[in-house]
């Protein structure tokens, strides 16, 4: 545990400003990240690997720059936001059987929406680097299965 011995001035700096995202690219790997999850739960793995390739090499790309307050509390809320319609945890009903995992080519129901979601909360949340980035794999992604 940190003390105000081992970390001067630890006394007058609250401990959530130190564990929070500060920058443009820890949130928008924030961001990446929960979409990558929520589309793992719906779409096939060969679609979630290469969206996942993708996504790295954008959040690779984004700035370094540090952002304000009103920008993480936006992006936090975005967050919650999709977090709360999308929030995939284990167990989820209907059970997946056999799981989306098993068969390359079995598409859940739900991807459409998820889709629609992830492209709006990138949107929200996200850097112009990491809207023009994930917008063009999440059209891509909903194009390959649209008809």
């Amino acid at each position: 545990m940190w003390t105000p011995d081992d970390f001067p001035g630890a006394d007058h700096v609250p401990w959530q400003l130190l564990i929070r995202a500060r920058f443009a690219f820890e949130l928008d790997a924030l961001v990446a990240s929960r979409v990558t999850h929520a589309l793992a739960a719906v779409l096939p793995a060969k679609a979630v690997a290469q969206f996942g390739r993708l996504a790295t090499h954008t959040v690779a790309g984004s700035p370094r720059e540090e952002l304000g307050a009103e920008t993480v509390v936006r992006v936090l809320a975005a967050y919650a936001d999709f977090d709360d319609w999308c929030g995939t945890k284990w167990p989820r009903w209907p059970f997946p059987f056999p799981g989306p995992r098993h068969l390359d080519d079995v598409i859940d129901p739900l991807a459409v929406a998820t889709l629609a979601r992830a492209r709006a909360f990138v949107t929200a949340a996200g850097s112009p680097e990491l809207q023009k980035g994930l917008g063009a794999a999440l059209d891509e992604v909903a194009g390959s299965f649209r008809g």
